[in-house]
């Protein structure tokens, strides 16, 4: 497997957090479980002229080759089955904002496809990713077009003042207090979150709490569960059990013994 990330520099840092490049060739298993993480992102296959999806009653179904995800409040189940040879964009959370018109509660949860969003640009830009060879200028391709579609839009200064404040604080935030600080009512303050992050400021605390969590069970802590609850700003280990379970379907200890190649990524 090769897998390969660059990070954009100015106009686009700040709103997009990277580019990604993955090739898989001889893939065996191609179930997968993602785990939610907070990001939306763009998703191309350059090996077929279609994505698997799988819904929750594991039927499966074929997808457009492009697709934006929005952020994700639970587990998905994937397929990557005729995808050995993928790209992406990740957006820095509220980042989507400066390329599409939606708003991000329309992306959120969705896998949409990018022709309703673009156009003929969507195909456009396969075709384009798919004439250059290497990873390298696939990533330039990328930067290209994203440099082309990049916006006057920007985050209203409460959701960023909010973003800021959930990051420093991820164990310990004070929503209420970060809200007021604003200026603006509670009920204004997350309508604006949701509108260009997708879900309120606590959902959003939440998912990245889990993921504290999650980089820290994939690096193999040894911390007890109870200790590694507290930490990442669990109020215990009940807490966090029962937080983990409902973003991943399993439990930590689960979590910790299954093949993953990425640690939001689980082999099924």
């Amino acid at each position: 497997m090769t897998y390969l990330e660059h990070k954009p520099k100015a106009p686009l840092a700040g709103w997009v957090k990277t580019l990604w490049y993955v090739r898989t060739p001889g893939m065996v298993s191609t179930l997968q479980r993602v785990l939610p993480n907070g990001d939306t992102q763009i998703v191309i296959n350059l090996a077929r002229a279609h994505c698997h999806g799988v819904l929750r009653s594991g039927e499966r179904f074929l997808q457009a080759p492009s697709l934006l995800v929005g952020l994700q409040h639970g587990y998905q189940t994937i397929d990557l089955a005729d995808t050995e040879e993928m790209v992406g964009v990740v957006f820095a959370p509220g980042g989507q904002r400066r390329f599409f018109a939606e708003p991000a509660t329309e992306l959120c949860g969705e896998e949409t496809d990018l022709e309703s969003l673009l156009g003929k640009d969507a195909a456009t830009l396969r075709e384009r990713l798919m004439e250059v060879s290497g990873p390298q200028l696939k990533f330039a391709v990328l930067e290209s077009f994203l440099r082309g579609r990049l916006g006057a839009a920007s985050l209203h200064p409460a959701v960023r003042s909010m973003l800021l404040e959930i990051r420093r604080h991820a164990t310990a935030c004070s929503l209420a207090e970060a809200s007021k600080a604003t200026g603006l009512s509670d009920r204004r303050v997350r309508d604006l979150f949701r509108e260009e992050i997708g879900v309120s400021p606590k959902a959003f605390l939440r998912i990245l709490r889990f993921q504290r969590a999650v980089q820290q069970l994939h690096q193999g802590t040894e911390l007890p569960w109870a200790e590694l609850a507290l930490e990442c700003g669990y109020y215990d280990q009940s807490h966090f059990a029962n937080e983990f379970y409902e973003f991943s379907g399993i439990s930590p200890t689960a979590y910790s013994r299954v093949e993953r190649p990425w640690a939001n990524h689980l082999v099924l």
